[in-house]
């Protein structure tokens, strides 16, 4: 039964998509699959193996990387800690991997570095869509994406640290035989 319901309505939605007319539902609708298929997200790198920090000077990117451990996305493996000559400052040298958690949130891996995802877009929920249909298979549609940031936030720069939203704008193209949808 629940496979006869699904593919009735897989063939209403097809149905609905097919005609030229585009609505703003239709718009949002299209937009959000599209995230959903192919997500948007700002990334930075990572770098893994042996690193050295500054006590200190760097107390900041330790503390994200510990908490970072804790959540059980990556394993820091102390190799030395000795105090600089000269220096009130300490030197800590460890190891860094990622664990089978972080797989989320890596968007390519090398040898000693990673691109990690830092901060996630989804369409939001009670915004309208602006939608400017420029010809009969061509529109243009803006929405809002609501930014939540991953565990891995803390290691980058916000790149919009004043809002929590980006308006980003998508093209929608016609195909008579698969319908609207958004070019990439």
């Amino acid at each position: 039964m629940k496979k006869y319901i699904f593919i009735l309505l897989m063939a209403a939605g097809l149905v609905a998509c097919s005609s030229e007319s585009l609505s703003i539902k239709q718009a949002k609708s299209l937009i959000e699959n599209h995230i959903e298929k192919y997500p948007y997200f700002e990334k930075t790198s990572f770098g893994l193996g042996e690193r050295k920090f500054n006590m200190k000077k760097d107390s900041e990117e330790i503390s994200i990387l510990k908490s970072l451990e804790k959540q059980n996305l990556i394993t820091l493996q102390v190799i030395d800690v000795h105090k600089k000559w000269l220096s009130k400052d300490s030197v800590w040298v460890v190891n860094i991997g990622l664990t089978a958690n972080a797989s989320n949130y890596v968007v390519d891996q090398k040898k000693n570095s990673a691109d990690v995802k830092t901060y996630l877009f989804t369409v939001q929920e009670n915004s309208d869509v602006t939608l400017e249909l420029n010809s009969k298979t061509k529109a243009t549609a803006k929405a809002k994406l609501i930014k939540a940031p991953t565990p891995f936030a803390g290691l980058s720069k916000d790149k919009n640290p004043n809002a929590d939203f980006i308006t980003q704008e998508f093209i929608l193209k016609y195909n008579k035989e698969t319908g609207w949808f958004v070019q990439k």
